[in-house]
């Protein structure tokens, strides 16, 4: 799906399809950082409280329920960061009805 530079859509870098890719960069470096961040600061209140070691998350194995869960967070993910080289208007629709 090629974007096309248009008043709405303005063009930055050489193409609509690198400003596509640079978009998705962005928002993929985006969610990265959030949950990074998140889990770092988790871990660490955990740990200071006594409530985990270090080694416990990397040696933990989620039952069924919470693999689902995963996977659907996954996939919500995926969608958000692949969806961010759809154009806006199709971005912001998909944004209103979740």
């Amino acid at each position: 799906m090629s974007a096309v530079a248009t008043p709405e859509r303005p063009q930055y870098l050489e193409s609509a399809r690198l400003d596509d890719l640079a978009r998705m960069v962005t928002e993929l470096t985006s969610e990265l950082w959030i949950l990074k961040d998140r889990n770092m600061i988790l871990e660490k209140i955990l740990e200071d409280n006594g409530v985990l070691t270090g080694s416990a998350v990397d040696e933990y194995q989620p039952d069924v329920a919470l693999s689902a869960t995963l996977l659907d967070e996954r996939r919500a993910l995926a969608e958000r960061i692949f969806g961010a080289i759809s154009p806006s208007d199709e971005r912001v629709a998909r944004a209103l009805t979740h």
